[in-house]
């Protein structure tokens, strides 16, 4: 007879909400990605203009263009703060769902050495078992050849 578990249900559950945690942590940390990504460019951006506005005032641009790259650049940071806003609690969030799928882990895998610790005691006493059954046989054997 083959092992049988009797809480695989409560493991497939467990290791079902396991791939759950992960999948929202997966979720997040790209969404968190994305996040840094709009940031970067967003600097890159400012950091091109600033160039550009300092080519222009050593070419001797009218004051019009700085005032405008000026206002380029305000615009940008003011652009930028709900976004380390939204990292922020992104990042957050993040930390949390880490925290949520590292203790769905730790459950599955309590779970699993619960089985494992099973199996290997069915295995045991399953090999007991068959050996218990050759010594009965060799010594039904040796019994008959001894009284013939």
């Amino acid at each position: 007879m083959a092992f049988r578990y009797p809480l695989q249900s409560v493991l497939r559950l467990k290791q079902s909400l396991e791939r759950q945690e992960e999948q929202r942590l997966f979720t997040i940390a790209a969404r968190v990605a994305r996040l840094r990504a709009a940031i970067e460019q967003l600097e890159d951006s400012r950091l091109a203009a600033q160039r550009v506005v300092s080519q222009e005032m050593i070419r001797g641009s009218w004051g019009a263009v700085v005032q405008f790259a000026a206002a380029c650049d305000a615009a940008a940071a003011e652009a930028e703060g709900p976004l380390r806003a939204e990292l922020a609690d992104a990042e957050r969030q993040r930390l949390e769902q880490l925290s949520v799928y590292k203790n769905a882990r730790q459950k599955r895998e309590i779970f699993e050495g619960l089985r494992e610790r099973q199996e290997e005691r069915y295995d045991r006493e399953a090999a007991h078992r068959e050996q218990e059954q050759v010594d009965d046989t060799f010594l039904t054997r040796f019994r008959r050849d001894s009284a013939e």
